[in-house]
């Protein structure tokens, strides 16, 4: 009968290879992290115009009514009301807290659709 070799220790090489590897990456992740930022080089150009960054106010009102700045808007015009937005723009949502909820994904769905990002929510402070 033959008899089974005897392991007499783990290899423990690969194991390092798998450490050294993880190690590089997180440090290399880490340095982006730290800086909040990756520098790049952006190439000149002589004529250009600026774009600032407009602010929208959505309301939703416990009845499903809309209001953009202040502005009554019906349901079916809000989509045509948003081509107008960016994605540098930033949108503040206050919602009655009676309001359904469908409204309330109606209007982030369109959003979302027009890939805007800085969405903020209005609420009251408690007290």
């Amino acid at each position: 009968m033959k008899s089974l070799k005897r392991v007499e220790g783990i290899n423990v090489v690969p194991l390092i290879d798998i450490m050294l590897v993880l190690l590089t990456i997180v440090l290399t992740v880490s340095s982006f992290i730290a800086l909040g930022k990756i520098e790049i080089s952006l190439p000149q150009a002589s004529n250009f115009s600026k774009v600032e960054p407009k602010f929208y106010e959505i309301g939703i009102t416990a009845d499903h009514q809309f209001f953009i700045n202040g502005e009554a808007v019906v349901r079916e015009d809000l989509h045509v009301k948003f081509e107008t937005l960016s994605k540098e723009d930033s949108v503040a949502i206050s919602a009655d807290k009676m309001a359904a909820y469908e409204d309330f994904i109606y209007i982030i769905d369109l959003l979302k659709a027009k890939e805007i990002e800085k969405i903020g929510m209005v609420v009251n402070k408690n007290e």
